[in-house]
């Protein structure tokens, strides 16, 4: 049986490996700075201005998907909706907007615990290329 930490860092690293496979080098550079920032706006903001914030920037203002703040939006989406996670089957907004303050604290508190997992992983395996030749 895995620690609650385990979990947290097997979603975290299973995400960060799947945005990494379908993103290109400039938006894993994006996704890296935007991973970055997402707990400083929870900090900052609470879960539900940054969540908002980031779900209105999946796409453009010509209506192209931005997948970098997408593919974020989702991981923590999935990870909250989980079984035994506060939003369980509800898209992040919905459980954000209808469930009661207790609720949305205690998925606050673990969105910026998970959201340091993928901030770790983010940075661990989305270097840039150049970075990478440099070993060789």
């Amino acid at each position: 049986m895995q620690t609650m930490q385990q979990q947290r860092a097997a979603f975290a690293l299973a995400g960060v490996q799947s945005a990494r496979d379908k993103l290109g080098e400039k938006e894993r550079k994006e996704y890296r700075s935007h991973v970055s920032a997402l707990p400083f706006m929870i900090h900052a903001n609470g879960l539900g201005q940054a969540a908002a914030f980031y779900k209105s920037k999946c796409t453009n203002s010509k209506g192209n998907k931005k997948l970098d703040y997408f593919l974020i939006y989702q991981l923590l989406s999935d990870w909250l909706k989980r079984e035994g996670q506060p939003f369980f089957e509800m898209d992040l907004l919905d459980g954000i907007t209808q469930k009661d303050m207790h609720v949305y604290m205690t998925a606050q508190a673990e969105a910026m615990v998970f959201m340091d997992w993928v901030k770790k992983f983010a940075t661990a395996f989305m270097k840039e290329e150049k970075e990478g030749n440099n070993n060789e």
